[in-house]
């Protein structure tokens, strides 16, 4: 960044400080949760193994968070009976380690077998029956799971039901304060995104793939169905858990059959469907929803419809890597195709993560709240985490001295929690019809430490030093005379 503002009033040197941490109208009222976030997977299936790697990757300098990620059917095995050991042990890890929680329950492929058990001993929601290929098949792999229609009022009521007692376990364990944010779920499929089973063995060339789309006619489906069922699951979250953020993973790209509201199948192009339940959110979660996209590549543009969202409804934006190695668990590759991609070195790991901090580029204001990595690749690249940390989270800049002498010598001194921090000034003199004096980039007094300094001499009298880092963050400083 270039510090090209001394012809600038202070106060426009300012807003162009402040305009560092992206969508600022919205971060105004929005709780700050920025920074690296490290995603677990279902922490009730992930081996013992593969637990240790994610406890190591909390440790990793510039770590902010964690995705804590469970399934529905390990905290409720039966009906109204809970489990919750698994999950107070990784809160507690989480909180043990200082970072924030982004808590994720999973329905989906993790959906408990009882809700579709008649009464007294299930719920009789009714079964449906898929078999869905990640990749739109070009992995070749074939998963069975059984879902719930989103409307379907058996589930709805156990969604309600099982929101409302993690909220109530939370707070009777001491827990609740430590949540920062939640995803919201329950229509989902093998992962956390919102999305349903939607493709045929047409669309995949796979002859084991169901066709989605005929069992969903069978069971009804309609747009104005499935947005009835989200704002009943949205309304769920927002009665038990009133006071936090919510993210939601969207796919941008058909993530719902390719149904009309009369039932038939769309011909052509298909409108956006996460659009409605976008807005119903973002309506009802206003200043504190996330919108993401779990998917970032070197070399291919941040998700447009992420950015959309952002610049029309006023939500915030944040990105997942790949995982193209997630079934060995070495987490996010750094190219194509997922049949054959190419493991990431520190360079292009940092140019992963830093295409979803700036979706727009660096010229952009537009920011990223935070990047979801995996634990492998964290453990692995420890220098790109702590980067991307700080490009994420402003610098935290602490004055130490601002004081001009009777000559005119202005000496300034901060401490930065970035060490590698890259800070400018800009001094305001007392009177008013005078320009700003850019007095160029700060020193550091140890190239090991976090102290930076700036004098300038034969200056007229100074009134304020503003100070702004280039990975955001900023000082304004009252100068004392001496």
């Amino acid at each position: 960044m270039s510090f090209s503002i001394r012809h600038h009033s202070l106060t426009s040197a300012v807003t162009a400080a402040l305009l560092f941490c992206g969508l600022c109208h919205a971060q105004s009222t929005s709780p700050d949760f920025r920074g690296i976030y490290v995603y677990s997977s279902n922490v009730s299936t992930i081996s013992a193994s593969y637990a240790k790697t994610v406890t190591r990757s909390l440790s990793v300098p510039g770590v902010d968070g964690l995705v804590l990620v469970i399934g529905w059917n390990s905290i409720e095995p039966a009906m109204g009976q809970y489990q919750w050991a698994t999950l107070d042990q990784w809160m507690n890890l989480a909180i043990s380690s200082g970072k924030r929680i982004n808590l994720t329950l999973v329905a989906g492929v993790d959906t408990p077998s009882w809700l579709f058990t008649p009464a007294p001993s299930g719920a009789g929601a009714t079964p449906l029956n898929f078999t869905v290929s990640p990749h739109g098949g070009a992995t070749g792999i074939c998963d069975s799971e059984t879902v719930a229609a989103p409307w379907d009022l058996a589930f709805l009521s156990r969604w309600d039901s099982i929101i409302a007692a993690l909220a109530a376990h939370l707070k009777s364990a001491g827990t609740y304060n430590a949540v920062t944010l939640l995803r919201l779920t329950g229509i989902n499929r093998t992962t956390d995104e919102m999305r349903l089973p939607a493709e045929t063995p047409q669309s995949t060339g796979l002859a084991c793939v169901s066709n989605a789309i005929t069992i969903w006619q069978q069971a009804g489906y309609r747009p104005s169905l499935l947005l009835q069922g989200w704002d009943s699951i949205t309304t769920s979250f927002q009665r038990s858990f009133p006071d936090k953020a919510y993210s939601v993973a969207i796919i941008p790209q058909n993530p719902f059959p390719r149904i009309a509201e009369d039932g038939s199948i769309i011909q052509g192009t298909v409108p956006d469907q996460n659009a409605p339940l976008l807005s119903l959110a973002a309506q009802k979660f206003a200043g504190r929803l996330v919108v993401q996209f779990n998917f970032l590549m070197p070399g291919e543009a941040a998700s447009p419809a992420v950015i959309q969202t952002a610049q029309q409804l006023g939500t915030l934006a944040a990105f997942q890597t790949n995982n193209y190695f997630g079934s060995t668990g070495q987490g996010a590759a750094c190219s194509e195709p997922v049949t054959n991609p190419t493991p990431c070195t520190a360079t292009t790991y940092l140019t992963l993560l830093q295409t979803g901090i700036y979706p727009l580029g660096q010229s952009d204001p537009l920011r990223a709240q935070y990047i979801e990595v995996f634990p492998a690749n964290t453990n692995a690249f420890p220098g790109d985490i702590q980067q991307a940390h700080f490009e994420l989270a402003p610098d935290t800049l602490t004055l130490e001295v601002a004081r001009q002498k009777t000559n005119g010598k202005l000496i300034v001194y901060v401490t930065s929690n970035n060490p590698n921090a890259t800070l400018g000034a800009v001094a305001s003199p007392v009177a008013g019809d005078q320009q700003p004096i850019f007095l160029g980039d700060l020193a550091k007094t140890d190239p090991n430490g976090n102290e930076f300094f700036v004098t300038r001499k034969g200056l007229p009298p100074i009134g304020f030093v503003l100070i702004t880092s280039a990975t955001g963050g900023s000082l304004t400083a009252q100068v004392k005379n001496h």
